[in-house]
């Protein structure tokens, strides 16, 4: 058996349709939690990339996420999100000065899944960001982080989950 147009597709699919593959989890009991640090959060969001970097908050700390969607005229809406984080762990980091290290190639190749997810998906990748209220703290805002990485487990999020989440997320990888 001549294995080389065996090969060749396996290297097609591979190419056009594996390096996009991700496990889906959302978990329902967490997604209709009403137990959040905030009351409400009035997200925004700006197509990846540098053109609308203006309209994210510069004096704002806050929580963001990066989703995949593309809305046009034929697609029913639809997004999934891929990565959550904070603006302001600790300090009074503007949710614009977090987004430009997005933007920064030294700084995302430095993170390899970060890297992955804004090379595959940067033409259909959104930065959505909610601000928080000024007064919020900082262990309010990471616990928001968290909870929220809790009911989606966006597959680039690692670090931020419960420790019981996570170890239990582990043996599914």
């Amino acid at each position: 058996m001549a294995f080389e147009s065996l090969i060749d597709f396996a290297d097609e699919a591979a190419r056009e349709i594996g390096q996009y593959m991700l496990q889906v989890t959302l978990r329902p009991e967490q997604l209709v939690a009403e137990e959040y640090p905030v009351a409400d959060l009035n997200w925004d969001s700006v197509k990846y990339g540098p053109d609308e970097v203006q309209r994210v908050p510069d004096d704002k700390r806050g929580i963001y996420a990066f989703a995949i969607c593309h809305n046009n005229s034929v697609l029913p809406p639809y997004g999934y999100i891929l990565y959550i984080g904070i603006a302001g762990r600790r300090s009074n980091r503007s949710l614009r000065e977090r987004y430009k290290d997005y933007l920064n190639e030294k700084k995302v190749i430095k993170r390899e899944r970060i890297a992955r997810m804004i090379g595959n998906w940067h033409n259909v990748l959104r930065f959505f960001y909610a601000p928080i209220p000024d007064d919020m703290t900082s262990e309010e805002l990471e616990d928001l982080e968290k909870r929220l990485n809790n009911a989606f487990l966006p597959p680039f999020s690692e670090g931020d989950l419960d420790a019981d989440v996570k170890r239990k997320r582990r043996a599914f990888r």
